[in-house]
């Protein structure tokens, strides 16, 4: 009998695939890797087909359902290649830290460009707020609230605002992104103690958080839907993306784009930029514009050293 499952985490050269509740430990047939060829033929968040006792192994995945999302970054080991960190997300939860680490405007511009060109939804959650009392982290939350972004100003020490990521998560599908340090495991652990994930301090000297998680595993949440946690990321790429793709991964960005002179402007030095017109006229806020360029010279860093 074949079953349909989602795949919660890889044990060496098995999935564990959740079916209906049940958690199976599952092989992925052969041709199902011949057929991926350099794509990695099953990952976390996909929906499979499991034929249980079919095999001396027990049971094998049979097929892989067509991915609705995928996030992946050029793999640490070869940047030509796409590395997928999990399919089928729902949302991304950009996880930043109020202090220890500083909050990173550019790190979660990064990361939620990665999620609008992803065509995922996309939130932000700022941790630690119990670490500045005099609540300057308002600023860069007011920041992304005006871009239409739901924002949570939360603390995984006390339980502030815990209750309103609860409510984000339910039946969803979602991953927490985020440097190392700002306190994705021991939010997920606030949510559900049963989860148990190991957490880390914040090195002293460098300010950044140590790693903690060290695989990707779907967890399945008892009020309803998945959580992701994935390893810290201190540098996260943005695969398969083109200079002039970048804009559309920026909300007030991609509004303003088919007003400027050129098709094909990069609202850098070109004449009649209604971006960089809308920057001037605080339309736009600097420091998301300054992500912007930061990021797309990364992006022509890249492809030179391709």
């Amino acid at each position: 009998m074949i079953e349909t499952g989602i795949v919660l985490r890889h044990e060496g050269g098995v999935v564990i695939v959740d079916l209906g509740g049940d958690e199976v430990r599952a092989v992925v047939r052969k041709a199902l890797k011949r057929a991926a060829g350099r794509r990695k033929a099953v990952v976390v968040g996909d929906r499979v087909d499991v034929e249980r006792g079919g095999e001396a192994e027990g049971a094998v995945v049979v097929g892989v359902h067509a991915r609705r999302t995928e996030l992946s970054r050029p793999d640490p080991g070869n940047p030509r290649k796409e590395h997928i960190l999990v399919a089928n997300v729902d949302e991304v939860l950009v996880v930043a830290a109020a202090r220890r680490p500083e909050f990173s405007a550019g790190i979660v511009d990064r990361f939620l460009a990665a999620a609008q060109l992803r065509g995922m939804d996309a939130a932000l959650v700022i941790n630690k707020i119990d670490l500045d009392p005099t609540g300057a982290y308002r600023t860069a939350a007011q920041r992304y609230r005006e871009l239409g972004y739901t924002v949570l100003e939360v603390s995984a020490q006390t339980g502030d605002g815990i209750e309103d990521v609860r409510a984000l998560l339910k039946d969803h599908v979602t991953t927490l992104l985020g440097h190392s340090g700002v306190g994705k495991s021991s939010i997920a652990n606030r949510l559900d103690p049963a989860l148990s994930l190991r957490t880390g301090e914040v090195h002293e000297s460098s300010g950044q958080g140590m790693h903690t998680t060290t695989t990707i595993a779907l967890l399945r949440l008892p009020w309803g839907g998945y959580l992701v946690d994935t390893p810290g990321i201190r540098a996260f790429g943005l695969w398969d993306v083109g200079e002039r793709d970048l804009g559309s991964g920026f909300r007030e960005i991609a509004a303003r784009a088919n007003d400027c002179r050129f098709n094909d402007c990069l609202h850098e030095k070109e004449p009649s930029c209604a971006v960089k017109a809308a920057v001037e006229s605080g339309a736009i806020d600097p420091v998301r514009y300054e992500s912007y360029l930061r990021i797309l010279q990364t992006l022509r860093e890249d492809a030179v050293g391709y």
